[in-house]
Order: C-alpha cells, then structure tokens, then sequence
C-alpha cells in the first residue's frame, strides 16, 4: 500500500498540471461550442448551431472543407514521401557513409531553429522580385522557369509542404536510427554469413526491427500534419495565401475565433466549436492508426 502511495504522489504534479491545462479547458471548449459567445458579454445557447455553420454554410463550409482537404493531403504526403526518405536517411546514417555526422546535423539542424526564421528565409528564397531562386535562374537565362512561387496556388501548398518536411525530417530519422541502433549486431552479422545481400538484408532484418518506432513515426506525423499553424501562418498569413492554397484547419480556427470574418467580431463560443471538431478529427486518427499499425506490424 505504501509503494503505491508513493507512485501516486510522484505522478500528481505532473497529473496536476495536464489536468488544469489540458483536460479542464478541453471540457470548456466543448461547454462553449453550444453558445454563441465573443469572450465577454452575455452567452446565448444555440445548440448545434455552430456545427451546421462548419459543415452545412455556404460561407464557411466551403472554406473548412478546403482547409482540411490541405491538411489531409499534407498527411498523406508525409506518410508516403516523407517517411521513406526518413527510414532512408536513417539508414545511411546507420551505414556510417563518408561524412555522416555532418550529414546528421544538418539534416536535424532546421529542427531546432525557430519556424519564424525558417518562413523568413524561405520567403527569401521564393520570393518573386528579390528572391534567390529567381535571381538564380535569371543568371543562367531562364527567366522562362521564373515564377511568383508562394504566389501561384498551384504550387504555393506543394512549397509549403516542402518547406515543413524539410524543417520536420531530421526528427522522424533520428527516431528511426535511435531504433536501428537497437538492432543486435549478431542479427545482422548472420545475415551477412547466411549471403543476404545490402537489399534483402534492409528489407527482411533491419526493417522487421523498426516497428515500434514506425508506429510512433507515423502517429507523430499525421498528429503534426493536422496540428499545422505556424509555418502557414508565416508563409501564406492568416488568410491561407492565394485561394486558401495555403489553408490549414489551424489557421481557419485563428480567422474565425479572433477577428471572426464570418460575424466580424471575435468569436469565443465558434471558434470553440471548430476546435472540437479538429480535436475530434486528430484523436479518431490517432487511435485508428494506433490500433491498425499494431495488428498489421505486430503479425508475426
């Protein structure tokens, strides 16, 4: 009895903090989403009126549709693209190919500086007039591949998307190679005995062991792709750039919670709504791929 006293006063702080600003504002906002509400004044009980405006509003449902079609694609984009390249890189890495250690940092390295800086010099870099790119192709006589970039909706989201992998990969390959540090060498030395070559011995040894932290690779990921803001907001501002090409469930919270363009007025009671409906979308994804991964990469 005393040992489990004692286990429950080691977890009540941190328990403590997550329940006051987790838990108890998760209650508040799904309290809120059935009122129509600025943050102060009077509030006025609507039901499930809030959700018909997200869902069924010529106005607003249009562009919440948008924004996480975005946001889906951005997922889909980083389960297919961005992991290979990341199980990739690990595995490099882990082969302690000539120079490594930099190539490890500087893949790791856009991680840890400040998304602020990484929109700044990325709006350097695209940017149509005094932008890098463009001045380089203009020095090669290529004015013909110049391009307002961020200003284009058809490439803005695939900039953008780029731009985040770029400043998000190195986590999921240090993930990755901290597992494949894990792997017994006597495994892979019979591999090598039993004449498996650099291939089969990826794909039917190393890859087996990587399980537990493609699961976690991949719940991460989806979590950071539907939890997008900052980059976004950076880039694209708090409109989602050109014809929301740039629009994330995230930044539709921000426009129609403070600074509502729907009512004109900041919105408490349906910006609360919209984060019930993210936090339901992210915690039904979540779970769902939790329990499909277990099953389908545990099957022996």
């Amino acid at each position: 009895m005393q040992s489990k006293k004692s286990y429950i006063f080691f977890i009540l702080p941190g328990f403590t903090v997550y329940t006051v600003f987790m838990i108890i504002p998760l209650f508040f906002a799904v309290y809120y989403s059935f009122f129509s509400w600025a943050g102060i004044g009077p509030k006025i009980f609507i039901g499930l009126d809030n959700f018909r405006k997200i869902f069924f509003d010529p106005q607003i449902s249009p562009v919440f549709k948008n924004a996480i079609k975005n946001n889906f694609v951005y997922m889909a984009i980083a389960l297919f693209v961005f992991i290979p390249v990341q199980i990739l890189l690990a595995y490099l890495i882990h082969k302690k190919i000539r120079g490594y250690s930099f190539f490890k940092l500087v893949i790791f390295l856009p991680f840890v500086i400040s998304s602020t800086i990484v929109g700044f010099f990325s709006l350097l870099v695209f940017d149509p007039n005094i932008g890098f790119l463009n001045t380089f192709l203009e020095s090669l006589h290529l004015t013909s591949l110049t391009s307002s970039w961020f200003g284009d909706p058809k490439k803005a989201f695939y900039l953008l998307t780029g731009v985040i992998g770029w400043q998000g990969i190195g986590v999921g390959m240090v993930i990755i190679l901290a597992n494949m540090k894990g792997i017994p060498e006597e495994v892979i030395e019979a591999s090598i005995i039993d004449g498996a070559n650099e291939w089969v011995r990826f794909w039917r040894v190393i890859l087996p062991f990587l399980k537990p932290a493609l699961i976690n690779v991949i719940i991460l990921s989806s979590i950071y792709a539907l939890t997008q803001f900052d980059l976004p907001y950076i880039i694209g501002g708090p409109t989602g750039g050109l014809d929301g090409a740039m629009d994330f469930i995230n930044l539709f919270f921000y426009r129609y919670t403070f600074g509502d363009s729907y009512y004109g007025q900041t919105a408490i009671g349906f910006g609360a709504s919209i984060s019930v409906v993210a936090f339901s979308i992210i915690l039904f994804i979540a779970v769902l791929q939790n329990t499909l991964l277990k099953k389908i990469l545990n099957r022996d």
